[in-house]
């Protein structure tokens, strides 16, 4: 199995993109499964996820006993930590006052009481270890829609103002965590961080962007292509000015089957061949 992830500043398709690059891939014969922002299921991203130590937990358990299961439900286990999810997408898990108490424990999105660089490194490693000792190969490709580069980044400059060294060592231990499923990074870019930004907003029926707002994506570019640089894995770039999104999506499926294996390899040449008929 190999991870893509499809990377960007917010506006450049990113989930677009990663739905129409898993169709193609099924269509020409390869098990593709895909994660998209927000995603509860996501075993690797935290959208929406209450940090707790073990005995917190249980203490919560304990008195929403009536809610014991769907919160075990949404909880992944990172040795003596606990993360429960409580929102799916803009779709709320839990209702008050439970739903308080996990925003008040907050992992990674504006977090109240916000726990050591180090300790989310640590935990962040142990849920990516725990998904490769738990992933099984049935797949060939799986896809993640901003999990690897768009939300740690986003975390570590809001909630730390994390050196771009820091960033870099955080995603490369966890790049080197998954390194047997071959990771790697397609990266949408633009000429023009303000215009994708602004058509992003219409298209989602949302405010234009502040002046504050595009200057803050137009910096978070400028340091995810620096970091980039320093990662241990393949990372394409791809410009979406033009929106040519089918000829690009051949190019990602050309890209991501470039160094084939086994089945991958007759599909790869099967893609070439309907390509030139």
């Amino acid at each position: 199995m190999r991870l893509i992830f499809i990377e960007g500043v917010s506006g450049t398709g990113k989930t677009t993109l990663a739905q129409k690059l898993c169709v193609k891939l099924r269509e020409i014969g390869l098990a593709t499964g895909c994660y998209l922002e927000g995603d509860s299921s996501n075993p690797i991203d935290f959208y929406c996820a209450a940090y707790f130590k073990k005995n917190e937990y249980e203490a919560v358990l304990a008195e929403y006993s009536g809610f014991a299961e769907d919160i075990e439900r949404n909880t992944i286990i990172a040795d003596k930590i606990r993360l429960a999810r409580y929102f799916n997408g803009q779709t709320p898990l839990f209702s008050e006052p439970l739903l308080s108490i996990f925003r008040n424990h907050e992992f990674c999105w504006n977090p109240v009481n916000l726990i050591p660089l180090s300790e989310y490194t640590r935990v962040y490693k142990s849920v990516w270890e725990q998904f490769v000792q738990n992933t099984s190969n049935q797949l060939d490709y799986l896809i993640f829609d901003g999990s690897l580069i768009h939300h740690p980044i986003n975390d570590m400059t809001r909630n730390y103002n994390a050196t771009r060294e820091q960033i870099t060592c955080h995603l490369n231990t966890l790049i080197e965590t998954v390194s047997s499923f071959h990771p790697q990074i397609i990266y949408m870019s633009s000429d023009s961080v303000a215009e994708r930004l602004k058509k992003a907003r219409i298209s989602r029926k949302e405010t234009p962007p502040s002046a504050e707002q595009i200057q803050f994506w137009e910096n978070r570019k400028a340091m995810d292509l620096s970091v980039m640089q320093q990662l241990s894995i393949p990372c394409d770039i791809h410009n979406v000015t033009q929106e040519n999104w089918d000829s690009m999506i051949d190019i990602m499926v050309n890209g991501v089957c470039s160094v084939p294996c086994g089945k991958r390899l007759v599909l790869f040449w099967r893609l070439c061949r309907n390509r030139m008929t």
